[in-house]
């Protein structure tokens, strides 16, 4: 049953369907917007600012405010009550001038969006405009960057502009020592030349799926790699982690910069493969594909010598 429902949420017959009847949302999603009052960088802007400030990023989508708000699981990330508190103490904490947090441009301006990513928005916006009005109250009047920096591929209409900031993101973490935390099966930079002006890269895997239940573990070997490094002024840590990258990206992010980098390579694998769309891909776990957890790992000798923890 729960695979079958799974197919009817993402086959491409239901998606486009929500993509027809979600216009109707186009509207009230402007005067949403005008009464939200919030003002959100552009994903170049972002990318940009995250370069120039080697800023950290703690990134809110849809996902995380199912957590914060509704007290909802999402595909990959059960319900926990104690990741719900850290996503809303994220929110309310006194913020570390290097330190930012992200929510998409969506909440914001659609101008730049292709057409089926415009509707979702507009929908989104509208039905959960009094938790994205919590968040605003909470925040005050800090800057937001765009939390869909990452996922420029699949939802911008501009592929010159799509390009430009694909080659801006390879600079966070030119010539760095890069400490990856992803789920197992992510395999961030592997395989492709995402990370090749990184000067090193190391991994520790955890959990594709709750991965909130290891948060103790994640944060202990996130500590001892820093702990280990003689200067943190070249290091950059990647988190692919659902939520719990939002939670530690804001815990880690003010002593290295820390980034909550989403799904950035799998976007960034959809390209290779020649598309700007979803495809299914044959060496990822991707918890948006139909039987996204089908996937082969890799176990060549490289990628095994990057990983430095094995989280269960």
């Amino acid at each position: 049953m729960k695979k079958l429902l799974i197919f009817f949420k993402k086959n491409k017959v239901t998606q486009f369907v929500l993509t027809c009847t979600r216009v109707i949302y186009f509207f009230p999603y402007k005067w949403c917007v005008r009464k939200l009052h919030l003002t959100i960088a552009s994903p170049e802007e972002s990318v940009q600012m995250i370069v120039s400030r080697r800023l950290s990023v703690a990134r809110f989508g849809d996902g995380e405010f199912n957590l914060a708000f509704q007290q909802r699981g999402i595909g990959f990330q059960r319900f926990d009550n104690e990741l719900q508190r850290q996503l809303l103490d994220v929110m309310t904490a006194t913020k570390a001038p290097t330190v930012s947090l992200a929510l998409p441009h969506g909440y914001y301006d659609t101008s730049e969006d292709r057409f089926k990513t415009k509707t979702f928005w507009w929908s989104y916006v509208v039905r959960n405009r009094h938790n994205i009005a919590n968040f605003r109250k909470n925040v005050g009047s800090q800057m937001i960057l765009d939390a869909s920096f990452t996922r420029v591929i699949t939802e911008l209409k501009n592929k010159d502009k799509i390009n430009r900031i694909i080659e801006q993101i390879k600079l966070i973490w030119k010539k760095k020592t890069v400490l990856i935390v992803e789920g197992s099966g992510t395999q961030f930079g592997n395989g492709n030349d995402l990370l090749a002006s990184a000067a090193r890269v190391f991994r520790i895997i955890a959990p594709a799926e709750n991965a909130y239940d290891k948060v103790s573990q994640i944060r202990h070997e996130i500590n001892s790699f820093i702990d280990s490094q003689e200067t943190l002024e070249n290091v950059v840590v990647l988190i692919a982690l659902g939520p719990t990258a939002t939670v530690l990206a804001h815990e880690f992010g003010e002593l290295v910069q820390t980034i909550d980098i989403g799904h950035f390579d799998l976007q960034y694998e959809y390209l290779v493969n020649g598309s700007y769309d979803k495809v299914k891909l044959s060496n990822r776990y991707d918890n948006e594909m139909i039987n996204g957890n089908d996937f082969i790992p890799d176990k060549s000798e490289k990628y095994k010598s990057e990983i430095i923890a094995l989280i269960n």
